[in-house]
């Protein structure tokens, strides 16, 4: 079991980082830094465990909304979205088995999260509301990239928790 100091630390941090990355960006030029997000969403599930993600979905979304405010609620949503689709899919896919993670299925997990979680995001932004332009070239690169970007987010987790992270952080659960 995870503490809760350990779940808002590190909730807080990963946030941050997400903030600071991706926050002061304007869309659609921060959908292609989505491989960072990706990585620290596949982390926190990796770290924190079930509902790890989503945590810091909510963080990170709620840090977004205060800096990009004219995307309310939008960026919240998408964000909490991601997180929770991440949780799900991990947890469904059984991404972290005995501790150890396994990297085809949080790469698969990733990428489908991602894709999901991208496509609603162009859909509701670009289509329904037209807060950002409706270019289809730009549309697919966006998605593709952003698929690509999830599996390196996914691997680059999965590598960094069984090499480093996995012995400090899985007697804490």
């Amino acid at each position: 079991m995870v503490s809760s100091s350990r779940r808002i630390a590190l909730g807080a941090i990963f946030g941050l980082m997400i903030l600071a990355i991706n926050g002061f960006i304007p869309a659609p030029t921060s959908d292609f830094l989505i491989a960072f997000q990706s990585f620290f969403l596949a982390l926190s599930y990796l770290v924190l465990g079930r509902g790890g993600a989503s945590y810091v979905g909510v963080v990170s979304g709620v840090l977004i909304t205060a800096v990009k405010i004219s995307f309310f609620p939008l960026d919240l949503v998408f964000s909490i979205m991601f997180g929770v689709a991440v949780d799900v899919l991990a947890t469904a896919f059984r991404a972290r088995e005995d501790g150890k993670a396994n990297a085809l299925r949080l790469v698969a997990c990733m990428m489908i999260s991602t894709g999901f979680v991208g496509f609603i995001a162009y859909y509701v932004t670009a289509v329904l509301t037209n807060l950002v332009p409706n270019d289809f070239f730009l549309d697919l690169t966006v998605l593709v990239f952003g698929v690509v970007s999830g599996a390196i987010g996914g691997a680059v987790a999965a590598r960094l928790w069984n090499r480093n992270l996995m012995a400090r952080f899985a007697s804490g659960q």
